[in-house]
């Protein structure tokens, strides 16, 4: 039953034509027509019919012209596992700074009422990288467009305890890399009604 399989398989696209064919193009074709049953080290014959047709048998045929040809063993090699673990994109844009960090003003600080602007400082570890930009934020709101520096000022502070925070951004992509701590501080101002009632006067005497 094999060498008639083995026999139709001379008819499908991968038997060899009937021109003459070298010994190492024959071996590795060989390989690859002949059937999952066959393994390395076992010997199919290649069998010419009386009309010269060309097919393949692990049968030693009764008759006819046949040629004993050995099969070659494939050096095959397993796969190699890998012992890491990618990182993610947000892993790898994270890792390019050790450090970010407001810095100035320091968390819960307090703004006198006389004092009209807050500096704000970023601390980075290492420097800010070409083509990333600093973004600031006040409450939640950016302040100004993205720039190459890690100070801005913050002016017209209304009262009220405000919330400072900083992005570095990508200035390419516009990808948030890296994102710093959050630093709350309290204005304090000069109360309006206060300040245009002024002392009182007292009531003239009837």
């Amino acid at each position: 039953m094999t060498g008639r399989l083995l026999s139709k398989m001379a008819s499908k696209p991968c038997a060899l034509h009937r021109a003459f064919v070298p010994a190492a193009a024959l071996a590795v074709a060989l390989l690859f027509c002949a059937p999952p049953q066959a393994h390395a080290g076992e010997t199919v014959y290649r069998v010419v019919g009386p009309g010269g047709e060309v097919s393949y048998t692990d049968t030693p045929p009764e008759q006819g012209e046949f040629e004993a040809l050995e099969l070659e063993a494939v050096n095959t090699q397993p796969a190699l596992e890998a012992d890491f673990q990618a990182s993610t994109p947000e892993e790898q844009q994270t890792a390019l700074y050790e450090r970010i960090a407001i810095v100035a003003p320091k968390n819960d600080t307090t703004v006198p009422p006389g004092q009209l602007n807050v500096v704000v400082q970023l601390e980075l570890e290492p420097p800010l990288h070409t083509g990333h930009l600093v973004q600031f934020f006040l409450d939640g709101e950016p302040q100004g467009e993205p720039a190459a520096t890690t100070a801005v000022t913050l002016s017209d502070l209304y009262r009220g305890s405000r919330t400072i925070q900083a992005q570095v951004i990508d200035d390419a992509s516009g990808t948030v890399i890296a994102q710093s701590n959050s630093v709350v501080i309290h204005v304090k101002r000069h109360s309006v009604k206060h300040n245009s009632l002024g002392p009182k006067s007292p009531l003239p005497k009837l």
